[in-house]
């Protein structure tokens, strides 16, 4: 995926498709589906928004990707004097958060029913650099005026699938102001990119923890101590969630002690988080 620049010589490498490479039995597909919807496109709002209860329920199951996608999206935009917007999606298209400048974000949330569970598809919105990177599973480019719907003319977009471990988990799309130059803003995504798929091919902590626990042959009740003492919960909020005995997580504790051969939190500690 990587990129080479040599703009002096106006050489680019594009990785990302376009509709012109598309084939045209799938735009064809896609035109079928967009037939009942074009009156909708030059409305203002998007269509479609899962409750809040249903976006809890993806939250969950996406809790990992949506804190290191969102901390890498807001790193970038910090950075940046433009102003531009992140959107972080499912594997279907709907949306896990919206990243950028805050009275953006709140614009679009309140004005143009764009924010947390907003739906991207084909029939609810038409043809954007989401609907169309869910739909090839591959990174693609779409400018303002290739899109669809009112709302996202004045927006170039790029989005790309997230890989966790080579599968894909998700997807980012990076929207910017049309006249601002894609090819520099494409190497700024890349970059945004591969942190989040770095971060998230680094290996899960708490499972590591949970074999090293298994390995020194801790119960299943001594490991979730284990992992709340590891946390700096206190005795007394461990035995408060738990529903037992501030006494009786203290003799866990030693238990736990004694079976991985440390004397003391310092190095019960050192031993576990390295």
């Amino acid at each position: 995926m990587a990129l080479v620049f040599e703009l002096e010589k106006e050489k680019v490498m594009q990785p990302w498709k376009t509709l012109d490479s598309l084939d045209n039995k799938l735009l064809q597909g896609w035109d079928k589906q967009r037939q009942a919807s074009q009156a909708y496109y030059k409305q203002s709002c998007m269509k479609e928004r899962i409750t809040k209860s249903q976006y809890q329920h993806y939250y969950k199951g996406n809790e990992c990707l949506i804190k290191i996608a969102s901390k890498h999206c807001e790193e970038t935009v910090s950075d940046m004097l433009k102003s531009v917007l992140f959107i972080i999606t499912t594997l279907d298209g709907i949306v896990l958060a919206v990243l950028g400048k805050q009275e953006l974000v709140t614009s679009l949330d309140q004005n143009y029913n764009l924010g947390k569970g907003s739906v991207f598809t084909i029939e609810n919105a038409g043809l954007n650099a989401i609907t169309l990177s869910t739909e090839v599973e591959d990174w693609v480019y779409l400018s303002g005026a290739e899109h669809d719907f009112q709302l996202f003319k004045k927006w170039n977009c790029f989005c790309s699938p997230i890989r966790q471990h080579g599968e894909i988990v998700g997807y980012l799309d990076m929207s910017f102001a049309v006249g601002d130059d894609h090819l520099l803003t494409a190497a700024l995504f890349t970059s945004t990119l591969k942190s989040i798929e770095s971060e998230l091919d680094k290996p899960d902590q708490q499972q590591r923890i949970f074999e090293q626990f298994h390995a020194y042959r801790l119960s299943p009740r001594e490991k979730e101590i284990a992992c709340m003492w590891l946390n700096n919960c206190s005795a007394l909020r461990i035995a408060s969630e738990l529903g037992i005995t501030e006494g009786t997580v203290r003799n866990v504790i030693k238990k736990i002690y004694r079976k991985t051969e440390v004397c003391d939190k310092g190095q019960f500690m050192r031993k576990f988080i390295s």
